[in-house]
């Protein structure tokens, strides 16, 4: 469930939090940009020109319209009013993903960024956010500033880092099935979520890939392949579900994209829970309007997890194939396929 200060009604665009003073003796205005803001969108589109796609489309339509319910802050350090320094953090429900980090060259190691990272920490604990997700070099200078600040990476030695509000509450284990689960299509501020269940290690018997349509296969970001899929939802056709635990986080999801591959037109299925939430995968195959085309599904969960679901929907097995050495055993690989 998102937080009161998540949900909250009217409010002031820019806040100011504070100031700060640079090394070179500059005063330093440290603010947030709680966007869509129509009076900053020239500035942070010009300062944030330098990104691509897909994080491009998000910045752009953060500050032009309301994506959901997810909230998007832009953090700024600024002199005489113009932005120097900037971080972002966008989410919901708790859950949040920072990035967009920069800092305009000439100003560089006057401390601008340091005061800014501590100010916005400060600002999204206060805002509800209990776990952030980033993006970074393992070991790299970036690596050891966010590790500062409270971030560790998601597995060892991985540039994939996770802070929690509340240190040491690392999940050790499978959210236990509590309360009402709910199946819906996937939007906008399902992003922070998705990006912090796939930056951690799978859990006991939890089946690989984990994500074929994000491009994860036992861990990784999925901050720039969420987006993209985002993006592809454009397409007709193409569907995507998740299903939310009562606490708001993401326990399982069914995307149908096109395939990455040439497999004679396949579109590919990328349909996961997490252990413990198997009865789900009956209803989030249910939601799936099928398309008078072949669909592809590869996955090592045992067959028999999955034999009732995927054959009620028109799924056969088609193939088992040897995917590698994963952790001293052999995986195998299970290809389920439907005719359109």
């Amino acid at each position: 469930m998102a937080t009161s200060a998540q949900k909250e009604g009217p409010r002031d665009m820019y806040r100011r939090l504070g100031y700060g003073k640079l090394t070179s003796g500059e005063s330093l205005e440290l603010a947030a940009v709680d966007a869509p803001d129509p009076d900053w969108t020239g500035r942070l589109r010009l300062f944030l020109r330098h990104k691509g796609d897909p994080y491009a489309g998000h910045i752009e339509r953060a500050l032009d319209q309301p994506l959901d319910d997810l909230r998007t802050h832009f953090y700024v350090g600024c002199v005489d009013g113009e932005p120097i320094t900037h971080v972002m953090v966008a989410g919901a429900r708790g859950f949040g993903v920072l990035g967009h980090v920069y800092t305009v060259p000439e100003w560089r190691r006057r401390g601008a960024f340091g005061q800014l990272m501590a100010t916005q920490m400060e600002d999204v604990r206060a805002l509800g956010f209990t776990r952030l997700t980033l993006s970074t070099g393992y070991g790299s200078m970036p690596y050891e500033v966010y590790s500062s600040f409270g971030f560790r990476s998601a597995v060892p030695e991985s540039g994939q880092m996770c802070w929690f509000a509340e240190p040491g509450s690392e999940p050790a284990a499978a959210p236990a099935p509590a309360g009402d689960t709910s199946i819906r299509r996937a939007r906008w501020d399902d992003w922070g979520a998705l990006c912090f269940v796939l930056a951690h290690a799978p859990h006991a018997g939890e089946p690989a890939p984990r994500s074929s349509a994000l491009g994860i296969d036992e861990c990784g970001s999925a901050e720039g392949s969420f987006l993209r899929l985002l993006g592809q939802l454009d397409l007709a056709g193409a569907q995507s579900y998740v299903a939310e635990s009562s606490a708001g986080g993401v326990v399982g999801w069914c995307h149908l994209v096109p395939s990455p591959l040439t497999l004679g037109g396949a579109w590919l299925l990328d349909l996961h829970v997490l252990p413990g939430f198997e009865g789900l995968l009956g209803d989030l195959l249910g939601r799936v309007d099928w398309p008078q085309r072949p669909v592809v599904f590869p996955t090592s969960a045992d067959a028999d997890v999955y034999e009732s679901a995927m054959t009620a929907v028109g799924f056969t097995k088609s193939a088992v194939l040897p995917a590698g050495d994963h952790g001293g055993s052999t995986r195998r690989l299970t290809l389920w396929w439907r005719t359109g």
